[in-house]
């Protein structure tokens, strides 16, 4: 399978793993402090309700995809301008975007460990790549001359290591669930189920439940009970592990922050909300089940 000789291929570049933690350092030195964490928030796309990243990689790969048939409509009929004019617009429009993939990317990626980590690290290096390529191409095109034919080979060279970066972000996703919503398998509790004895849960303290295989996680507040799913929406993590900020829970392994009583994701890199189940009391037995209003794939 072409996937396992990439995976093997990945895993011999054992000169990644310092490379790996050298960039995760300086990210962690960018994002520190309230300020970095608005703008690794904004970066990851929590107020987009989605990852931003993988929105924005969309346009460098059509532009770029415009310029190359561009390129060959202008190498079929020389005396077109417009072609060699298009290809060039196209191209510019793709580098900015290009610019906009990778920082957003490498927001997402600095939260990463072990195989994602290191093919997450391929597929930025062989994007970065192919942004310099294409900022080359894009050099000389703007200098005229006689090299516009030098000019599509580089850029045509930065496609192909472009699609091969394309292939590892589909490996990314589909077979790793970076940035894949965690509750979408999850059982929906959709009926009052029983959770926990109203005097088995300590007062101001994250405490989780199985309902029916789902984890939950229960926190009481005075007379107020609250329910929310256990398991982080962004990389699995056990909220209930996390430490408690005033009305927010703060995920233990990467630091988004969700609100106790709604679920809302209130900081990144989540960009899903938690879960929210409704509960009552039945006989000092606390009940739950999912709300209407909250969000659950299945």
């Amino acid at each position: 399978m072409l996937h396992r000789a990439i995976d093997r291929l990945i895993e011999r570049q054992r000169w990644m793993e310092p490379v790996a933690d050298t960039l995760q350092r300086v990210a962690a030195a960018l994002f520190r402090g309230g300020a970095g964490r608005a703008i690794k928030t904004l970066l990851n796309g929590t107020w987009f309700g989605h990852p931003l990243h993988p929105a924005i990689t969309d346009i460098p790969l059509g532009a770029f995809t415009l310029a190359v048939l561009f390129d060959i409509l202008h190498l079929l009929n020389d005396s077109a301008a417009v072609w060699r004019t298009a290809a060039n617009v196209a191209i510019a429009a793709g580098l900015l975007a290009a610019l906009g993939a990778l920082v957003t990317g490498y927001a997402d990626w600095s939260d990463t460990i072990d195989r994602e980590r290191r093919v997450g690290l391929t597929h930025g290096l062989l994007n970065a790549a192919v942004t310099v390529l294409y900022l080359v191409s894009f050099a000389i095109r703007m200098g005229g001359g006689t090299a516009h034919g030098l000019a599509i080979v580089i850029a045509w060279v930065g496609y192909a290591l472009l699609i091969a970066a394309a292939y590892l972000g589909g490996e990314l996703v589909f077979s790793l669930g970076t940035g894949v919503n965690h509750h979408a398998w999850e059982e929906a509790i959709t009926e009052w189920m029983p959770a926990l004895r109203l005097s088995d849960l300590p007062e101001a303290t994250p405490h989780k439940v199985y309902v029916r295989g789902t984890a939950i996680l229960l926190y009481r507040k005075g007379g107020t009970v609250c329910a929310i799913s256990n398991t982080c929406s962004h990389a699995g993590g056990p909220l209930n592990e996390g430490t408690v900020a005033g009305d927010h829970v703060i995920c233990p392994w990467h630091a988004s922050r969700f609100d106790l009583c709604t679920g809302r994701v209130k900081g990144g890199p989540a960009t899903v909300s938690q879960v929210r189940y409704e509960t009552r009391i039945q006989d000092g037995q606390i009940e739950v089940r999912r709300s209407a209003e909250t969000f659950q794939a299945n």
